[in-house]
Protein backbone atom coordinates (compact mmCIF):
# COMPACT_ATOMS: atom_id res chain seq x y z
CA UNK A 1 0.00 0.00 0.00
CA UNK A 2 2.80 2.45 0.83
CA UNK A 3 4.06 2.24 -2.69
CA UNK A 4 0.52 2.58 -4.32
CA UNK A 5 0.29 5.36 -1.99
CA UNK A 6 3.72 7.25 -3.36
CA UNK A 7 2.95 6.85 -7.08
CA UNK A 8 -0.60 8.62 -6.22
CA UNK A 9 0.89 10.97 -4.59
CA UNK A 10 4.02 11.53 -7.11
CA UNK A 11 1.32 11.90 -9.97
CA UNK A 12 -0.62 14.39 -7.65
CA UNK A 13 2.27 16.34 -7.30
CA UNK A 14 3.28 16.05 -11.09
CA UNK A 15 -0.65 17.18 -11.80
CA UNK A 16 -0.64 20.37 -9.24
CA UNK A 17 2.84 21.38 -11.16
CA UNK A 18 1.00 21.57 -14.70
CA UNK A 19 -2.03 23.76 -12.90
CA UNK A 20 1.29 25.63 -11.44
CA UNK A 21 3.17 25.85 -14.98
CA UNK A 22 -0.36 26.41 -16.81
CA UNK A 23 -1.03 29.59 -14.69
CA UNK A 24 2.29 31.20 -15.17
CA UNK A 25 1.33 31.18 -18.73
CA UNK A 26 -1.32 33.50 -18.17
CA UNK A 27 1.09 36.57 -18.28
CA UNK A 28 1.93 35.26 -21.59
CA UNK A 29 -1.29 34.72 -22.60
CA UNK A 30 -2.92 37.65 -21.60
CA UNK A 31 -0.32 40.26 -22.18
CA UNK A 32 -2.18 42.10 -24.00
CA UNK A 33 -4.79 43.20 -21.55
CA UNK A 34 -2.50 42.63 -18.56
CA UNK A 35 -3.79 46.05 -17.19
CA UNK A 36 -7.40 44.43 -16.75
CA UNK A 37 -6.48 41.04 -16.08
CA UNK A 38 -2.87 40.85 -13.35
CA UNK A 39 -5.63 40.27 -10.77
CA UNK A 40 -6.78 37.23 -11.83
CA UNK A 41 -3.30 36.10 -13.09
CA UNK A 42 -2.01 36.62 -9.45
CA UNK A 43 -4.83 34.78 -8.06
CA UNK A 44 -4.74 31.82 -10.11
CA UNK A 45 -0.70 31.71 -9.25
CA UNK A 46 -1.24 32.25 -5.55
CA UNK A 47 -4.24 29.64 -5.57
CA UNK A 48 -1.66 26.78 -7.30
CA UNK A 49 1.00 27.89 -4.72
CA UNK A 50 -1.16 27.37 -1.74
CA UNK A 51 -2.66 24.37 -2.95
CA UNK A 52 0.72 22.80 -3.72
CA UNK A 53 1.41 23.92 -0.31
CA UNK A 54 -1.25 22.80 1.59
CA UNK A 55 -1.02 19.02 0.21
CA UNK A 56 2.71 19.14 1.20
CA UNK A 57 1.82 20.35 4.77
CA UNK A 58 -1.33 17.79 5.17
CA UNK A 59 1.68 15.09 3.86
CA UNK A 60 3.21 12.52 6.21
CA UNK A 61 6.76 12.72 6.42
CA UNK A 62 7.45 9.54 4.49
CA UNK A 63 5.21 10.79 1.73
CA UNK A 64 6.21 14.35 0.98
CA UNK A 65 9.59 13.68 -0.97
CA UNK A 66 7.11 11.55 -3.73
CA UNK A 67 5.08 14.77 -3.77
CA UNK A 68 7.98 17.27 -4.05
CA UNK A 69 9.73 14.59 -6.60
CA UNK A 70 6.75 14.92 -8.67
CA UNK A 71 6.77 18.31 -8.79
CA UNK A 72 9.78 18.71 -9.48
CA UNK A 73 10.57 15.97 -11.95
CA UNK A 74 7.67 17.20 -13.82
CA UNK A 75 9.19 20.56 -14.37
CA UNK A 76 12.91 19.34 -15.68
CA UNK A 77 10.83 17.42 -18.07
CA UNK A 78 8.71 20.07 -19.02
CA UNK A 79 12.10 21.67 -19.95
CA UNK A 80 13.47 19.25 -21.51
CA UNK A 81 10.77 18.81 -23.69
CA UNK A 82 10.50 22.43 -24.59
CA UNK A 83 13.88 22.62 -25.23
CA UNK A 84 13.87 19.96 -27.65
CA UNK A 85 10.95 21.07 -29.55
CA UNK A 86 12.97 24.27 -30.08
CA UNK A 87 16.10 22.58 -31.38
CA UNK A 88 13.83 19.83 -33.51
CA UNK A 89 12.32 23.10 -35.31
CA UNK A 90 15.81 25.22 -35.10
CA UNK A 91 17.71 22.34 -36.67
CA UNK A 92 14.79 21.34 -39.34
CA UNK A 93 13.75 24.62 -40.95
CA UNK A 94 13.53 23.17 -44.20
CA UNK A 95 11.54 20.26 -43.45
CA UNK A 96 9.18 21.90 -42.02
CA UNK A 97 8.63 24.88 -44.55
CA UNK A 98 5.78 24.43 -46.86
CA UNK A 99 5.41 25.64 -50.30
Amino acid sequence: MTALAKIIIFLLGMSICVQFIAALYGFIDLWGTLRITYINVLRRILIWSLCAAAVYLLLSDSLRPAFLWGMIGYFFLYILIYASYQLLFARNTKILKTK
